[in-house]
């Protein structure tokens, strides 16, 4: 009698020290901004824990819950999985955009010719006031396609939706 009222108290104390699932219901995503956003990632690596580009994307959203530590490690997991994946780096360097994003978007550079990236990379510096350094991602993405309408267009509308034509 006495072992199965131990068992059924140890039982008890564990349940109360083991915190509740996240319910993502209306009253979750309609609270804390910060907190959406930790639930949702860690939602997200806990059902991909391998796959890079999920780790690189939870990474930013630990970095805008202002959780840095829980960010850089879900980057460096990212970047150790996916090395060369230009996509992997691509996201890292967007989310850091205000610490090391140059570095990223470097080591992308020398592996990786796709003006789409040059271009998203430089209109997320625009999105985040740094005309002069979103400049030289642009003349990248121009040199590497010199004759592509969509690349001015899409050039333009950053400029146009940002507002910094001064």
């Amino acid at each position: 009698m006495r072992a199965a009222l131990f068992a059924l108290l140890s039982l008890s104390l564990a349940a109360q020290a083991t915190p509740a699932p996240l319910g993502f219901d209306e009253t979750f995503f309609a609270g804390d901004r910060r907190a959406v956003l930790q639930g949702c990632a860690d939602k997200v690596r806990a059902l991909k824990p391998k796959d890079a580009k999920y780790l690189a994307e939870c990474g930013r959203a630990y970095l805008a819950a202002l959780d840095k530590p829980k960010a850089e490690a879900a980057f460096k997991e990212a970047e150790a999985r996916e090395s060369k994946d230009g996509e992997v780096l691509q996201l890292i360097a967007v989310a850091w955009l205000k610490n090391e994003a140059e570095r990223y978007m470097n080591a992308l550079a020398a592996q990786d010719k796709d003006w789409r990236r040059f271009l998203q990379f430089g209109r997320a510096l625009l999105v985040a006031g740094q005309r002069k350094k979103a400049a030289p991602w642009f003349a990248r993405a121009v040199a590497l396609k010199p004759g592509e309408e969509k690349l001015f267009l899409e050039i333009s509308r950053a400029f146009a939706e940002t507002q910094s034509v001064m």
